[in-house]
């Protein structure tokens, strides 16, 4: 009970002063704001990452950051050099891997199709 009426005058001593900022403390604004500053700060990272994706996909570019895999497959490894090499060239990429001997089963038609690939 001493602390508090202590505190207590201490904060209307400091009222009738003029101490700058003295009913922040009073109120419990204070603690809203710190609150909120930490929170902005641990949330800073997700934000961003989150807001770069949108922003990646909203617009069609790419964005530094952000990570994309394409799987493609090829019907020799001819054609798959020839694509790799133009991806790479073309910046679009900056290394491609040919996986030779794929076995692709799959649905065409109404029938089930078998065929040997390359995959990229």
């Amino acid at each position: 009970m001493f602390l508090a009426l202590s505190d207590t005058n201490r904060f209307e001593k400091a009222m009738r002063i003029g101490v700058p900022g003295a009913e922040i403390f009073q109120s419990g604004s204070l603690k809203a704001l710190i609150l909120t500053v930490l929170l902005s700060v641990f949330m800073f990272q997700l934000l961003r990452t989150v807001g770069l994706r949108a922003f990646s996909m909203a617009s069609e570019t790419y964005m530094s950051g952000t990570h994309s895999a394409a799987f493609v497959t090829c019907p020799n490894d001819t054609v798959a050099k020839d694509l790799a090499r133009g991806i790479v060239e073309r910046k679009l990429a900056a290394c491609v891997n040919i996986v030779p001997a794929i076995k692709s089963v799959y649905e065409w038609q109404g029938k089930i199709e078998e065929d040997n690939e390359v995959l990229l």
